[in-house]
């Protein structure tokens, strides 16, 4: 019969350093930026996140040679109806929704379906800090998102204009707070659509499929509100989250689009106060629903 052997390995007390709840949040917002664009895994799980970083930058890229090459043809003659910021907005936005309906799932779902809620609750991190910084993690990377291609068109532009690039700055000051303001609105009302799916869904393929559908199935819903006239049809207008930020873009660039709410009468107002409302209301809900699994 082998007997068993007891190893002493000694016992030595943590002696890093103690970055208390601070240091819990920053560790958990890194992990999340890590999670989302695929740091520290396979190749395969770089590719998406990386590709829609590429295809915003290259959008802007166009955008700009297009201005360049039609300024050299024509020259003063030009035309106006050529894409600038709020048609990037347009056209990267929809690609947005496909990122973030796979960045959401990534930075939630894991951590529930493995289990580890429990280590990370346990001191100094609070469900507030854990959610708050998943929450900086979305907002830093759908931000950037939106931000980047942006400034470099923004840069782009002021470098091929007649009048000079810093006469070009000064002259459009106001992108400096309007593309902010733009990307705050597509952030909030997406984010907190995707937290509310993931917060209880438990397969990320899922959470992104209901994110997708319920935009999609709103907007044709919301459309045909529009079209019919009966008591209160024209608030149920309002239902298409993905409208929202989208009205307000245009409200700020000065652009006529067709939307339900707009059809209806709502002004821009009236979407920027159903996205806070939006916003409130789905963070209460994942809070509520995090407190029970804390």
């Amino acid at each position: 019969m082998t007997e068993g052997v007891i190893y002493d390995r000694g016992y030595r007390t943590y002696e890093g350093p103690r970055r208390g709840p601070a240091g819990a949040r920053r560790a958990v917002y890194k992990e999340g930026l890590r999670r989302v664009f695929g740091l520290g895994r396979k190749a395969r799980a770089k590719i998406f996140p990386w590709s829609m970083m590429v295809i915003g930058v290259m959008t802007a890229i166009v955008i700009v040679g297009l201005h360049f090459a039609i300024g050299q043809a024509v020259g003063d003659a030009a035309p106006v109806e050529l894409p600038r910021y709020a048609d990037l907005f347009d056209a990267y936005s929809f690609i947005s929704l496909i990122f973030i309906a796979y960045a959401a799932p990534q930075l939630l779902i894991p951590d529930r379906t493995n289990g580890v809620l429990s280590v990370y609750f346990s001191r100094p991190l609070t469900v507030n800090g854990y959610l708050g910084a998943k929450t900086l993690a979305y907002a830093s990377v759908v931000g950037a998102l939106y931000i980047v291609p942006q400034v470099l068109l923004h840069l782009g532009l002021g470098m091929i204009s007649r009048d000079g690039f810093f006469s070009y700055m000064t002259d459009n000051l106001d992108i400096l707070w309007k593309v902010p303001v733009t990307t705050l609105g597509f952030v909030a009302m997406h984010g907190a659509l995707a937290f509310f799916f993931s917060s209880f869904v438990k397969r990320p393929g899922i959470a992104s499929a209901s994110f997708l559908g319920t935009i999609l199935g709103a907007n044709i819903v919301a459309d045909q509100f529009a079209r019919v006239d009966f008591p209160g049809s024209r608030f149920l207008t309002l239902i298409a989250p993905d409208q929202h930020p989208r009205i307000i873009r245009d409200f700020l660039f000065d652009r006529q689009g067709f939307f339900p709410a707009t059809e209806a009468g709502f002004d821009a107002w009236v979407s920027a106060i159903v996205i806070a409302v939006f916003t409130a209301l789905a963070a209460w809900f994942v809070h509520s629903r995090y407190r029970r699994l804390a």
